[in-house]
């Protein structure tokens, strides 16, 4: 982490000066109205709904994670973080495409997203870079540029590969793959691996991983649980074996639901669909998806880093007589990750769609509810969870 600049001044640097840190600060989204968005369209801010580049490559990506088998798939953490970089790359190419001048062609905002999905894409799954390089080549078919921007794609081209290459360096150095070498405590009413012989915890290290507006993985740290065996966690846990005696056919569907492959693809796809239905121009829908985006890695960031401070027993374990029917996962229990990364999306797309801010709330809730239906969380966890959500989507948001 050290010789980096902290993330929220550099991601207010110039995008002229540096054609790399540019995100957010210049073009607040206060009115995503389909009628303001039609004229900042009809002013040549570049393509809407679903013409923009950074949903289809938003769409590629999410293809691309589905269509992997179960065993080369990222994780959930892994796959939150691939669209914290993607859509990182999107708006900084697109907003230094706005700033760039010159002689004509000047270049195209989709040119420069496109681009630098390609690149960066590349550079996280780099056995499947050809992959990405086709999509790119197969946009560039489909381009038909009005007379008088004539080459403004490729110059845009030119822009988004070197952002690409810039945001793929920042994620090369961001700790997220830092190797564990440490050993979990034991003792009682602390997590313990559910394999034998054991395995390692999932991403102990992640709560130091570099974040995108936090601080330090610890800046909204919750305190701790209700100690093990006293009254308030034994209430809990009694909550969590009454959901497992008596789960009904709804409550299952919900916890089977949210069991989804890649939580971060739902999410894409939720933005998506408001940034296609309010028709956001080029720079806006990108706006939108790295704040999202990036404020939910940074709750990840958040969650692990109080998972590896408590090191909670999960409720299963606790009690054996859970029945849990959805995996179980390789990490401690509290807060819940699922409140933490749902909440922050929710509350995220929330601030910038007031109109849908209920019922993405709704989601949010209920994703981190299916935790306790499925006997894998207490409520506490949940709450937790939700609490650092709504401190991560403030912070994005502000800036």
């Amino acid at each position: 982490m050290s010789g980096m600049p902290t993330w929220p001044r550099a991601l207010a640097l110039s995008a002229a000066a540096t054609l790399a840190f540019s995100i957010g600060c210049t073009d607040r989204l206060t009115d995503p109205s389909p009628q303001a968005n039609l004229q900042l369209s009809r002013a040549g801010t570049g393509a809407v709904g679903e013409a923009t580049a950074s949903v289809r490559w938003s769409t590629i990506a999410r293809d691309f994670i589905a269509s992997k088998p179960l065993v080369a798939k990222p994780n959930q953490q892994a796959a939150f973080r691939v669209f914290a970089y993607l859509s990182l790359a999107q708006y900084r190419a697109v907003a230094a495409a706005h700033e760039t001048r010159g002689h004509p062609p000047h270049p195209s905002a989709s040119g420069a997203a496109s681009a630098a999905s390609a690149v960066l894409l590349g550079a996280l799954f780099p056995a499947d870079a050809g992959f990405f390089d086709s999509q790119l080549i197969a946009q560039e078919s489909d381009i038909t540029e009005p007379p008088g921007q004539a080459g403004a794609f490729g110059a845009g081209e030119v822009v988004g590969r070197s952002i690409g290459a810039q945001v793929a360096e920042l994620a090369r150095t961001d700790g997220f793959d830092a190797v564990w070498t440490g050993t979990a405590p034991t003792g009682p009413g602390l997590w313990s691996s559910d394999f034998d012989p054991p395995r390692p915890p999932l991403l102990p290290l992640l709560g130091r991983m570099r974040p995108f507006f936090l601080t330090s993985g610890d800046q909204f740290r919750p305190g701790p649980p209700p100690a093990f065996g006293t009254p308030a966690y034994l209430a809990a846990l009694a909550e969590i074996r009454h959901f497992s005696d008596t789960r009904t056919a709804d409550q299952l569907r919900i916890a089977e639901f949210w069991a989804m492959p890649t939580v971060a693809a739902f999410w894409n796809e939720q933005a998506t669909t408001l940034i296609v239905r309010d028709r956001l121009d080029e720079r806006r829908a990108a706006h939108v998806l790295a704040l999202m985006h990036m404020a939910t890695m940074d709750a990840n960031i958040a969650c692990h880093d109080a998972k590896y401070t408590y090191w909670l027993i999960r409720p299963y374990r606790a009690d054996p007589a859970i029945i849990t029917p959805i995996a179980r996962p390789q990490h401690p229990s509290y807060p819940s990750d699922h409140a933490c990364a749902s909440g922050t999306s929710a509350y995220v797309l929330g601030g910038l769609f007031p109109a849908d801010a209920e019922r993405l709330a709704a989601l949010a809730d209920e994703a981190g509810e299916s935790r306790l239906y499925a006997g894998i969380h207490y409520r506490f966890d949940k709450d937790a969870g939700l609490r650092i959500a709504r401190q991560v989507a403030a912070l994005a948001l502000h800036h």
